[in-house]
């Protein structure tokens, strides 16, 4: 079975991990604050801060941003569901608006509507889906005009940029995940991002007991720590990210250009202004329990992200909420599918997926392209 995801661990990541083990010093140190210059250099950003997960990451973000118990955040209901759950973990209340039928994200138009429509939303939290950025300049400059604070949700965009600049240093913070399906991984841990000085020492704050110095304790916080372990991983992966992401990018253009055109199904939209890093290859497919059963047959792994909204999920229906008024994002639980696209592809195996995705379709689009 060709995998939807296949997380690479050379030799240099096991040197890595067993030179921090031969140190004895496993916790959070020098190799921890080495990954987040590395990171933040690599982002453009002024600083980041590790922490244990991107999960982590998000309800601190979330928390630095200090808004009163019932703020509420606008954010998209097509995302996992950690999206919207950091909110509520700091006293916050999502509100959930449409996303666009192409990139299947927040708009800056979306996001303008909301703001005028309820002037009480204290921030924004738009996602960079699938190795994508969203609109994220311009949604800034509207939340920012209106004293709207903006956290890019980054945890699956790592190296993706908006008009040459990388995500996770345009909005007054930025959250990564290094789950090990991302485009790099740490094991487990993520990493917080931005130019905001006083957010992020209040991020590095609560990651850490709220200790500026031991035993020192200025702010409510708790150990959302990365392991020296995880960080010595981190900075291998990340000396290869640019030439996994560049991997990527032509593994999905090689599946673009020999899907295309087949009636049903369409092939992933680029922004034109961006560069997309694929960390999925996501298509829209009419008939997708069929599709996924040719996949199958043939030995392609597939996946669906994400089957369920998240104002859909039991817990969310249970606080009140409802899919009405989000049609598209509803639309696209029941029509998206994710190929593999990862770098350690072989051409034989992209060429094996294009043949199972092509034998779903109708008989003059069967033949593989040479």
């Amino acid at each position: 079975m060709i995998p939807i995801a296949k997380p690479y661990i050379g030799p240099e990541e096991q040197q890595a991990v067993a030179d921090v083990l031969a140190s004895g010093m496993l916790a959070s140190g020098p190799k921890v604050h080495a990954f987040e210059h590395a990171f933040a250099d690599y982002c453009q950003a002024t600083g980041a801060a590790a922490c244990s997960s991107g999960t982590a990451g998000l309800c601190v973000a979330v928390t630095a941003l200090e808004l009163p118990r019932g703020s509420k955040v606008l954010t998209t209901p097509f995302s996992f569901i950690a999206t919207a759950n950091c909110l509520q973990y700091a006293g916050c209340v999502p509100v959930f608006t449409d996303v666009d039928p192409q990139s299947f994200m927040l708009t800056a138009a979306g996001v303008k509507e909301a703001l005028e429509r309820d002037p009480s939303i204290k921030a924004v939290l738009p996602v960079h889906l699938y190795g994508q950025a969203c609109e994220i300049h311009e949604i800034v400059a509207i939340a920012h005009a209106k004293g709207v604070y903006v956290i890019e949700d980054c945890a699956q965009a790592h190296g993706a940029s908006e008009d040459g600049v990388p995500v996770g240093a345009i909005g007054d913070l930025g959250v990564f995940s290094f789950y090990p399906t991302k485009n790099m991984t740490t094991g487990e841990g993520g990493i917080i991002t931005g130019s905001d000085e006083t957010l992020l020492e209040r991020c590095r704050l609560f990651i850490d007991h709220g200790a500026p110095q031991r035993y020192h304790h200025t702010k409510l916080g708790f150990n959302y720590r990365m392991t020296s372990l995880a960080a010595s991983i981190g900075l291998c992966q990340l000396a290869r990210l640019p030439e996994w992401n560049r991997q990527r990018r032509a593994n999905a253009h090689r599946l673009s250009t020999a899907l295309a055109g087949i009636p049903g199904l369409q092939t992933p939209y680029e922004r034109p202004n961006g560069e997309h890093v694929f960390h999925q290859y996501v298509l829209t497919v009419t008939e997708r329990a069929r599709l996924q059963a040719q996949l199958q047959e043939a030995g392609v792994g597939s996946a669906v992200h994400y089957p369920c909204l998240i104002s859909d999920q039991p817990y969310y229906q249970s606080l009140g909420y409802t899919s009405d008024g989000l049609p598209i994002a509803r639309a696209l639980t029941e029509t998206v599918l994710s190929l593999p696209v990862h770098p350690a592809l072989t051409e034989a195996e992209l060429e094996t997926i294009i043949a199972a995705v092509r034998a779903f379709a109708p008989a003059e689009y069967r033949a593989v392209p040479v």
